[in-house]
């Protein structure tokens, strides 16, 4: 390839793409990144000016070994998607330095080009589809800038024409994009890298301290949303377990009494812990759903009790009938599932499910401990004490606030249940399950979410991040694990209502998001459009996976074989690639040049030759007088040429012999 250097407007180019690649992973990665692509991409700008010499190979390798200390000091994880990600990146910046010759531009673009690629990683939301298209197009604006550029444009007009042809051309490869969309099979990737950090983890925790639940309720942010493919069951019934907390410790609820990460708590779930079919006694009526989960970065996935039937993607059941991801969620997932609500779940309690739900520390909340074990003593049954419990919060001055008062780190349940008596789900659960045990009745703790804001425009249900709850199971003999959600006691209106009418009373909704579109009317009917869009983003372009695609080709084609898949993607490609030469104009037939038009080219390349060249815009007859004075033995038969050549362009009636004449000077001049 030739050594061209890039035009000042081409350089242009090249910033813009760099700057609009870059921009979407400010959300992610360290912020210095960007001001390092706008230091490279100006001083690029000035060496073009002339301002600046070209950065020397030591000022090369001393920017390199500060932006890698940079990134070493950044705290990024290695290896990690981030880190691979951030160095990615500052090559590109870097590469766009030294990028002076076109070959070197062309790296920086396919560089883009990749990067584009790499953001779908980080978000796979509508919005990022529509930004991923805009760098696409200035990308293909910039390559085509760097390789090109008309004169006779201003600025402004190379911008236009760089955009116009850069889109067409996108679209001529839109039929191509679908059909590989469609019918490429999804495989699953080769290898992976470890994506989000510990501080990426969004949603419900694996272990639950009074204030937690309140301050994730506190966000708007999305958890899931859910389509019922029958009728919907009713707001009270919304239950979505995600992950029991059997163990306490006296201040915090846990899975367990050691603490496992993800791969270690797979083990758990599928050796001694994992679900077993007689576990659960198929009773009432099925609920079938499809949920489509966002990424948390921790396994959980939340569905009905006990979701039976579950598909879509590899998870484990466990034997306390959560439904957990084998790898935390880096991305969008869908499940489908069916969960039969009016189930019994462990008619028959196993001696290690019974030793989980009767744990209690040694010693702690001594004076919860007197109260459980007075009342149990003067019930008639189990459900006479649990009913007792229940009148407890019923009657007594407890409150439900968003603003619960601190409990201190010990004998918390003592100092909710005698001192505070104001609090969230997570205070009423946790003391209820204490209260139990403390009687001896197996109990639990349930974390997940309850209700969810139904969106009409688009028929699902979507559960936010302030839908967190939690409540309780307990166990009785003949009837298995019953569930209590001690929280409807105290405000009916947080299960029937949702969370914003629970707390509108104290104003403490939302309150820190002091800008949410949910507190103008119109703006959230922007909000719900937008959202319901969006689910159909996820839903059928993130959601087609393998068996849809199965189904697909299936119903287009009856029975599968490969063969039957070939042929038919080779007729789409055969039409696809009619289509480009249509619309390219490459079947039209081709205009024949005139007989003297091949005559006079062939006399300009005969001189050319000669070193008289025409110019660009010169007429011929000013041609035949520079070529005259070069070769004055031939000015007679070079000025009869161009006087026959004119007299065929511009007379009404040519001569039908002239371009005779034509041949015959050329061979008297020996062209």
């Amino acid at each position: 390839m030739p050594k061209q250097s890039v035009t000042y407007v081409g350089m242009l180019w090249l910033l813009a793409a760099s700057v609009v690649v870059m921009l979407p992973f400010a959300l992610h990665l360290p912020l210095w990144l960007i001001p390092v692509v706008l230091f490279t991409a100006g001083w690029r700008l000035w060496v073009l000016a002339g301002g600046a010499s070209q950065p020397q190979t030591w000022v090369k390798a001393v920017l390199a070994a500060t932006g890698i200390g940079g990134l070493w000091l950044s705290g990024l994880q290695f290896p990690s998607l981030e880190a691979m990600s951030a160095l990615l990146l500052l090559g590109f910046a870097f590469k766009s330095l030294e990028a002076i010759q076109r070959r070197d531009a062309l790296v920086v673009i396919f560089s883009g080009y990749f990067l584009v690629a790499l953001y779908f990683l980080y978000a796979q939301t509508l919005l990022a589809g529509g930004y991923g298209i805009f760098s696409l197009v200035v990308l293909t604006g910039a390559l085509i800038g760097t390789q090109q550029s008309v004169a006779e444009f201003s600025t402004w007009q190379q911008v236009r024409f760089n955009l116009r042809l850069a889109g067409t051309m996108l679209l001529l490869c839109l039929p191509l994009m679908l059909v590989l969309f469609v019918f490429a099979p999804r495989l699953a990737p080769l290898w992976s890298l470890p994506t989000l950090s510990n501080q990426a983890k969004t949603g419900v925790s694996d272990q639950m301290t009074p204030g937690d639940i309140a301050q994730l309720s506190q966000s708007s942010e999305l958890a899931f949303r859910v389509t019922f493919k029958g009728e919907r069951p009713a707001q009270k019934q919304l239950y979505w377990r995600g992950l029991v907390l059997n163990h306490f410790d006296g201040q915090a609820w846990k899975q367990f009494s050691q603490t496992y990460d993800p791969l270690q708590i797979n083990d758990v779930v599928r050796g001694e812990f994992a679900l077993h079919s007689d576990q659960v006694q198929r009773q009432g009526v099925a609920v079938a759903y499809d949920a489509v989960y966002e990424k948390t970065g921790q396994p959980w996935l939340f569905t009905l009790t006990p979701a039976l039937n579950v598909r879509g993607a590899e998870v484990l059941q466990a034997a306390d009938h959560r439904v957990m991801a084998r790898q935390p969620l880096q991305a969008p997932l869908m499940l489908s599932a069916v969960s039969y609500p009016q189930s019994v779940l462990d008619f028959k309690l196993s001696p290690m499910l019974r030793d989980l739900a009767l744990q209690l520390p040694e010693t702690g909340d001594a004076r919860s401990r007197e109260l459980a074990q007075r009342w149990r003593a003067t019930a008639a049954n189990e459900q006479a004490y649990i009913d007792k419990v229940l009148a407890h919060f019923r009657e007594q001055q407890f409150h439900y606030t968003l603003r619960p008062p601190l409990l201190g780190e010990k004998n918390t349940i003592d100092a909710f249940l005698f001192d505070a008596q104001r609090g969230f789900c997570a205070h009423y659960a946790g003391s209820f399950v204490f209260l139990m045990r403390a009687a001896g009745i197996p109990a639990r703790v349930v974390a997940g979410y309850q209700g969810g804001e139904w969106n009409a425009k688009g028929n699902y249900l979507s559960v936010h991040q302030y839908d967190a709850h939690a409540w309780t199971e307990v166990w009785q003999a003949g009837k298995g694990w019953v569930q209590i959600d001690p929280t409807a006691v105290i405000a009916p209106e947080r299960i029937e209502q949702g969370l914003a009418a629970a707390v509108q009373a104290e104003g403490s909704f939302l309150e820190n998001e002091h800008f949410s579109l949910r507190n103008v009317t119109w703006l959230n009917g922007v909000r719900v459009q937008w959202d319901a869009l969006q689910y159909g983003w996820q839903r059928w372009v993130l959601g087609y996976d393998a068996t849809t695609q199965l189904a697909l080709l299936q119903q287009l084609l009856g029975e599968v074989s490969w063969w039957r898949v070939a042929m038919f993607i080779g007729v789409l490609m055969l039409v696809i690639g009619l289509g480009w030469g249509l619309l390219l104009g490459l079947a039209r037939r081709k205009v024949r040049e005139a007989r003297e038009h091949q005559l006079y080219r062939r006399f300009c390349s005969a001189l050319a030759k000669r070193g008289v060249v025409r110019a660009k815009g010169q007429t011929p007859g000013d041609f035949a007088v520079q070529a005259a004075v070069a070769f004055p033995e031939k000015a007679a038969a070079i000025t009869e040429f161009t006087r026959v050549y004119e007299s065929l362009c511009y007379a009404p009636q040519p001569d039908a012999g002239a371009c005779r004449q034509l041949q015959r000077i050329l061979r008297q001049l020996g062209f």
